[in-house]
């Protein structure tokens, strides 16, 4: 039996992580991972961690969420034990941790520093996609600046600015040269986990505010079991080897390597997969514009945002439903950013009862586009104009079925020329 040791040190708030000297850590030698659950690091972007490790840079990731697909606080914790395991494994060091909750910007984040190394791991505790449903989701609050969420361990609340703020000033404490998360050049319905795109998108938002000389690299997700493996056999059996070391924490995984192999894990684990940076044509980027809305069910949390969540078809709410509108209902979407777009995807709401038959597309730069019907049977209809700049656009209903009583849209995506 494998015995693991942790130090558990008095809860302690402060005003800062105390990240290791400059001295300590040596110029350049930093790297900060950021990833949505416990195990996204050890499946997507391993081995390039235990590289750092093993070449002596001092190692920080942070953990999002809490990993805790509505299974209470014995099912997160243990994972977080996990991955104490599993670093002290990649480090070949016995796993006595000292464990810290401490202040940053006001924020308790959870710390566990691992003796005799300069390892690093950063919990934040919210919910995940699971635990939070429906309306405490990390890609409703990426959507939504006044959405709020709330830590599992202390209720203590972020919107998508304070959770922004944390991010940076975590970056400017532990000063990475080397940031890594997930994929942020992806989409929403593209098959990765809604959680990992919006971590993936907060990181590089953050990233962008912070001064410190960096690179940064997203690691595709769920996806990355469709591309060539791309790992050697040693290094394929070094990462199946960190990553068992974690399992015994977390029930829902494979626990031995025969498993791990013949299943869905041993495809991740066989790849390390980077993402090019998030330009260039044919990107659905509706995922990074703020949805806005003349109504939206909020009872239902059928609202703005989840015309833009990449779930097409109506399942887990994921529709935009107007209150009692028909003709004028309308939804708009803007970017921080100008867009080159050329074309914009339009799907309907999945019931016969409600149905469009008409709209017009309004964008920032003042030209206009009329929208026929929108199919009735869940596919898409795609309007082509001539590539434009535009910070936003609008939709806007201009009729309906005579059937219809609440006009909405599954989804909306808008696709990039350049």
């Amino acid at each position: 039996m494998h015995w693991t040791r942790y130090a558990l040190v008095t809860l302690i708030l402060v005003a800062g992580l105390g990240a290791p000297s400059r001295a300590a850590a040596g110029p350049g030698r930093c790297a900060l991972t950021v990833v949505a659950h416990e195990d996204d690091d050890l499946l997507f972007v391993n081995p390039e961690i235990s590289d750092d490790i093993a070449a002596g840079r001092c190692v920080t990731t942070l953990y999002v969420t809490s990993g805790d697909a509505a299974r209470g606080p014995d099912y997160w914790r243990s994972r977080e034990r996990g991955e104490m395991a599993a670093y002290a494994r990649m480090a070949g060091r016995p796993a006595r941790w000292t464990e810290q909750t401490r202040l940053v910007r006001g924020h308790p984040v959870h710390r566990a520093t691992l003796a005799g190394t300069r390892i690093t791991l950063l919990f934040l505790r919210l919910p995940d996609r699971v635990g939070g449903w429906p309306d405490q989701t990390l890609q409703l609050l990426w959507l939504d600046p006044s959405v709020r969420m709330y830590t599992l361990d202390a209720g203590h609340r972020y919107t998508r600015a304070t959770l922004l703020t944390v991010l940076t000033a975590v970056m400017v404490i532990y000063q990475p040269t080397v940031i890594r998360t997930l994929d942020f050049r992806g989409a929403y319905g593209d098959g990765d986990h809604d959680d990992h795109h919006t971590v993936a998108y907060l990181t590089h938002a953050a990233q962008l505010r912070y001064r410190t000389p960096h690179r940064i690299t997203g690691h595709l997700g769920y996806p990355v079991a469709r591309r060539p493996a791309n790992l050697t056999a040693a290094r394929y059996r070094a990462k199946l080897g960190h990553f068992l070391a974690y399992a015994p924490h977390d029930r829902v995984v494979c626990q031995t390597a025969d498993r791990c192999d013949r299943g869905g894990y041993g495809a991740y684990l066989r790849r390390d997969v980077r993402v090019p940076a998030p330009a260039g044509p044919g990107r659905n980027v509706a995922g990074q514009a703020l949805p806005a809305a003349s109504s939206g069910n909020e009872a239902t949390v059928e609202v703005a945002a989840k015309a833009v969540d990449g779930r097409r078809d109506g399942a887990l709410l994921g529709e935009w439903v107007t209150v009692g509108e028909r003709a004028g209902a309308w939804l708009t979407l803007t970017w921080p950013d100008p867009q080159v777009l050329n074309r914009i995807v339009l799907y309907d709401r999945p019931n016969r009862a409600d149905r469009i038959t008409g709209a017009v597309l309004r964008f920032s730069d003042g030209s206009t586009v009329p929208v026929g019907p929108l199919p009735d049977d869940g596919s898409p209809l795609t309007v082509h104009f001539a590539p434009k700049a535009v910070t936003s656009l609008r939709f806007t209903v201009t009729g309906v079925s005579g059937t219809t009583r609440d006009a909405g849209l599954a989804e909306i995506r808008a696709v990039t020329a350049a």
